[in-house]
């Protein structure tokens, strides 16, 4: 059964304070957030996701690898509880090491007096859980027929014009904010004349669900190959989710494998850590591009989420900032409207842009420090000595234990929705 809650109406009136394009989990959190303020939000999506929930429900290939700041989020726009009432695994460790090496750089939750490092959650199940509450707004409306053609926003410093949004019907929505939230290949993006920074890395992630002989201890396990890291991140009924990154012209080579084969092969990436995989579901695989949008926002409209920056999937970081991305600008908003001020202001969206840029940019360049660093093979031996150090010395347990509040946390001043009790 598909929702079919708060559609649009053609005949409605054509004007709403915001208008967030793209239906995904920061779009979704976007427009549920922006609506708790009390704003009159149209939200466009091309299809809605599946509410009813089957605990036969098969496991999805993309998942994600949530972080305390994601949790609050979700906890504290009311839609935690639908994924505590659907299917998540906390995981309580991270093991890391390389190829070659005897060594693991262990984290674990209990040495920063913490329940767990993050909750591993299939990606349609936090959508859901999100649109399950926006069917409970009463001010936000869900268009899912008709598409934006063009975008028309202010020019120079008319801080009070309205941007206009052309629909393929003809019809024309006046707001505010537009938010762009509608992915990595963002349409929104290009109508408003955003350039791109785009770095091919030129692998592959090839992700999926697993079943494995050995207890995946509710940790997660990344190993480093020569041809790139592979991880297994617990999920419920100790399944695992795989992401397996290979050199861009072998992805093909891994979509082809039986399910046999390709149980042998994750054995052999893995380094039989959990033992051989006696069950393997759906799988799928994407190139990994990093992207960054040049600008985040113009008069009247802000990019958030895959649509202004994608980064190297290396611990699930994406889907994270890019809640962060959200809470961010939803900060930004309450301030304006608590000045009785416009909402989609260029000085006020460039605060927002400020805040998430430059810590965004921190992740991305992170991820691509340790993929080159574990990619070097004259830096193996500092590798294993660096990791067995780590692991033995008890000067480096600070740093550990900083290392892990930086990652469960945020790394700076984070936005009110992602602290602990701050519901909107």
């Amino acid at each position: 059964m598909k929702t079919t809650l708060n559609q649009f109406n053609s005949n409605q009136e054509n004007s709403y304070d915001s208008v967030v394009v793209g239906g995904g989990m920061v779009g979704a959190a976007t427009a549920l957030g922006l609506a708790k303020l009390g704003l009159k939000v149209l939200l466009f999506e091309q299809k809605a996701p599946e509410l009813v929930w089957d605990d036969a429900t098969p496991f999805a290939v993309r998942v994600s690898a949530l972080t305390r700041s994601s949790e609050n989020i979700l906890k504290n726009l009311g839609a935690w509880s639908g994924i505590e009432n659907r299917r998540f695994q906390p995981f309580v460790a991270m093991n890391v090491w390389e190829s070659g090496s005897e060594n693991k750089l262990a984290f674990h939750a209990q040495e920063i007096m913490e329940p767990n490092l993050g909750h591993t959650v299939e990606n349609f199940i936090v959508q859901a859980a999100l649109w399950e509450q926006l069917e409970q707004q009463p001010n936000i409306k869900i268009n899912l027929t008709e598409k934006i053609d063009t975008l028309t926003l202010p020019a120079g410093k008319d801080f009070q014009a309205d941007a206009v949004l052309m629909l393929d019907s003809g019809r024309k929505i006046t707001t505010q904010l537009v938010v762009g939230a509608d992915g990595a290949f963002s349409k929104l993006r290009q109508l408003a004349s955003i350039g791109l920074e785009q770095l091919d890395y030129e692998q592959c992630a090839v992700v999926g669900c697993v079943k494995t002989e050995k207890s995946h201890q509710n940790a997660c396990w990344q190993r480093y190959t020569p041809d790139g890291p592979f991880a297994y991140l617990g999920m419920a009924q100790e399944m695992s989710s795989i992401a397996w990154y290979l050199p861009l012209d072998k992805m093909q080579w891994a979509l082809s494998l039986d399910d046999e084969a390709f149980a042998r092969e994750i054995e052999q990436a893995s380094g039989f850590e959990l033992g051989r995989v006696i069950h393997v579901a759906e799988r799928s695989a994407f190139p990994l591009v990093r992207r960054h949008a040049r600008s985040y926002v113009k008069p009247c409209f802000a990019l958030v989420g895959d649509a202004a920056h994608t980064i190297n999937p290396q611990a699930g970081q994406g889907v994270n900032i890019g809640l962060l991305d959200a809470a961010a600008l939803i900060d930004q908003v309450s301030v304006a409207l608590r000045q009785g001020r416009q909402i989609g202001t260029l000085p006020m969206l460039r605060k927002y842009e400020r805040q998430r840029r430059g810590d965004n940019v921190i992740v991305q360049r992170s991820m691509e420090f340790f993929d080159k660093l574990f990619a070097a093979e004259f830096l193996e031996n500092f590798r294993h000595t660096v990791i067995d150090l780590t692991g033995r010395s008890k000067l480096s347990v600070p740093l550990k234990h900083w290392l892990m509040a930086q990652v469960l946390n945020g790394r700076e001043e984070i936005p009110s929705l992602a602290k602990s009790s701050k519901p909107l």
